[in-house]
């Protein structure tokens, strides 16, 4: 059978792409040796944040009193938690499937394992004729020596989103995203949470401020998470009754169980891109054009197999790029995609929320830059909410006023972030922001508020 394009991998990179593609007109199968979604779907960013939520939801109950409900008798079913996350995961994978089927798309559940420009070959060993090639295999956490995923004690993230426990002590090795949000959920679930950084700050590869970094680690400190930076895990000794890791500063740390979250490495030295013949960089990241393409002709690379943040709406926004550069002739590529204004959230509690750059890395860049802060303690709708932790921090360029980034730290930070994405990404300036008309009582005030404050007339804090 020959198609249009065929895409390898159907998670949130790989689906997006097929069903871009599909609307455009063209012939797609959609090849995925497991489930549709992937990681992200599955075992990732769906799950991880359905028990966010679950977490969130058990600290609403405990802090319930100082609003004078009362909750007795409080008590959490790890079967049925894990039942309910499972349904969620369920209704999305199913919904996706339906939306693949509408659009034409040929599903097919086999594993890749060969690539060629213009064919690749199945597990069957059935050889499929395409015009063109979409690989979309993510990516696989690191393991790190002397912590290895086979042994019982040792976790990954997929092991920690299953829910066959709740231990007393869970040790997380690894103070990035993955770490802090299942470190946050297990914390509430009632597990004693370390967490181990060879850095010595949290969130070391993200582009943070200072006072954004500084009050998310006391905010972690403050729910009672242990944190130990600076060191990092050398050995693991393993017992009847739980385990020990030896630190390489001397420390040894006793647990129930040890979730290893360093990081994840593109899937790009297995099958089948091993054997395709298509150049990786030092890193194992596939090497691509302007337009996406691989050192093989015709043979396309999408989401954490290439460089740039590992996140899933990247993957997604390359999906339907490569898709739409595939509907036109090859000399009038669309528009590409601008990496430093994509958005980010970690959920911790509070969320935390990015776009493009924070005032170091923009001053590093040799940017004069305007900066507007503004507390939530001082938005009425986050007092009322009992959320009062966090700060909203806009940075734009002095002489311009052009938004240039944008951090949020405290409730909703995920979902506030998209009104200054879209206006760091359109190049609106400062000024738009701080003369745009916000609804009261409502947390995006606290926007509009930042961006006054940048210009030195907040009307709710003091100008500084």
């Amino acid at each position: 059978m020959e198609y249009d394009v065929v895409v390898v991998g159907a998670g949130p990179g790989g689906y997006v792409a097929a069903i871009r593609m599909a609307q455009l007109g063209k012939r797609v199968a959609l090849v995925e040796r497991d489930r549709i979604g992937g990681v992200c779907l599955n075992w990732g960013c769906i799950p991880t944040k359905a028990l966010c939520q679950a977490a969130k939801q058990l600290e609403r109950i405990r802090t319930a009193e100082v609003m004078g409900i009362h909750v007795d008798g409080l008590r959490i079913d790890r079967g049925e938690l894990a039942t309910w996350k499972g349904r969620v995961v369920e209704t999305l994978v199913s919904g996706i499937g339906q939306v693949l089927k509408e659009n034409g798309v040929f599903t097919i559940h086999d594993e890749a394992i060969g690539l060629a420009p213009g064919s690749v070959t199945l597990g069957t060993r059935q050889r499929i004729s395409c015009s063109h090639i979409v690989i979309a295999t993510g990516s696989s956490p690191i393991q790190i020596p002397g912590l290895p995923f086979t042994s019982p004690s040792v976790w990954t993230s997929r092991d920690a989103l299953s829910l066959e426990e709740i231990p007393s002590t869970l040790l997380v090795v690894g103070a990035g995203v993955i770490g802090l949000e299942l470190a946050t959920i297990y914390n509430r679930l009632g597990s004693d949470v370390i967490i181990l950084e060879m850095a010595k700050e949290i969130l070391p590869t993200m582009d943070l401020g200072r006072r954004v970094r500084t009050q998310l680690q006391r905010a972690i400190q403050g729910e009672g998470i242990a944190l130990r930076l600076g060191d990092a895990a050398a050995d693991l000794e393993e017992g009847v009754d739980g385990c020990r890791v030896m630190t390489r500063g001397g420390e040894t740390i006793a647990a129930d169980r040890v979730l290893v979250a360093v990081g994840r490495r593109p899937n790009s030295r297995e099958l089948p891109i091993r054997d395709a013949g298509i150049d990786l960089d030092e890193r194992g990241f596939v090497k691509v054009s302007e337009t996406l393409q691989t050192s093989q002709d015709g043979i396309y690379a999408i989401g954490d197999l290439v460089p740039g943040p590992q996140l899933a709406h990247k993957a997604s926004a390359e999906g339907i790029f490569v898709a739409e550069h595939l509907n036109q002739a090859r000399q009038t590529p669309p528009h590409g995609i601008d990496y430093e204004t994509i958005p980010q959230a970690v959920f911790t509690d509070p969320e935390l929320a990015t776009v493009g750059l924070s005032e170091p890395s923009a001053r590093a860049q040799g940017l004069e830059v305007r900066v507007g802060r503004f507390p939530y303690a001082a938005v009425g709708k986050a007092v009322a909410m009992e959320e009062t932790t966090g700060l909203f921090e806009i940075v734009a360029e002095a002489s311009s006023g052009r938004l240039v980034g944008c951090q949020i730290l405290g409730a909703e930070a995920s979902t506030l972030i998209a009104v200054v994405a879209v206006a760091v990404q359109y190049g609106m300036t400062i000024e738009a922001l701080a003369e745009s008309i916000q609804a009261h009582p409502t947390l995006p005030e606290g926007i509009k508020e930042a961006a006054e404050a940048a210009l030195g007339r907040a009307i709710h804090a003091m100008n500084r």
